[in-house]
């Protein structure tokens, strides 16, 4: 029996290397998962920044193979990746642009994409961040729980982990609920 996407993603996200950027992390994740489950196409689904891959999933008409649209409910995503398939979700540099509770208006540079796990509904914690304070303790987030948990490469060092996160420790909370969600159907060997 192959790994899981999970057993896979818990392995790589310890690479510094591939931590450094999401559409990195997301492109290791699929190259093994092309090679265990034979899966034709998924390697070249990931390709590209995650501006071109969260693309690649727009809607249910335009969504390419080997992509299956799953839109922006977290539930479905994370019941797909119990299901065993791999479950990404993410958000275009356009879609992360928005005018926050400070009424200032953030912009993006780059979209951001995730791979979603079992075990969701995230519950409400505190994340550990990447980055130490001045007594080399780990930086904390307050994340509010209720969204899938995921893997994730970052750009910024900050946003980095060593471990399972959760999609609301990730996106902006006023972003949540308009994360795009899709899966690749992954059959055992």
């Amino acid at each position: 029996m192959a790994d899981s996407v999970e057993d896979i993603c818990s392995l790589l996200v310890k690479d510094e290397k591939l931590v450094a950027s999401c559409n990195g992390f997301l492109a290791a994740v699929a190259t093994k998962l092309a090679t265990l489950y034979k899966v034709d196409g998924l390697v070249a689904a990931f390709t590209g920044n995650a501006n071109a891959i969260r693309g690649r999933f727009s809607n249910q008409i335009s969504t390419v193979k080997p992509f299956v649209y799953i839109g922006t409910d977290p539930d479905k995503a994370t019941e797909m990746a119990t299901a065993g398939h791999f479950v990404v979700g993410g958000l275009t540099s356009t879609e992360m642009t928005y005018v926050g509770r400070d009424k200032k208006t953030h912009t993006a540079t780059m979209g951001h994409v995730v791979v979603v796990v079992p075990g969701g509904p995230s519950e409400p914690c505190h994340i550990k961040l990447a980055k130490k304070d001045s007594k080399g303790r780990p930086l904390e987030q307050p994340a509010r729980g209720g969204y899938p948990y995921c893997y994730q490469g970052a750009a910024h060092e900050i946003y980095r982990f060593s471990e399972r996160t959760q999609v609301d420790a990730v996106f902006p909370s006023l972003l949540l609920d308009k994360v795009v969600y899709a899966y690749v159907p992954l059959k055992k060997t």
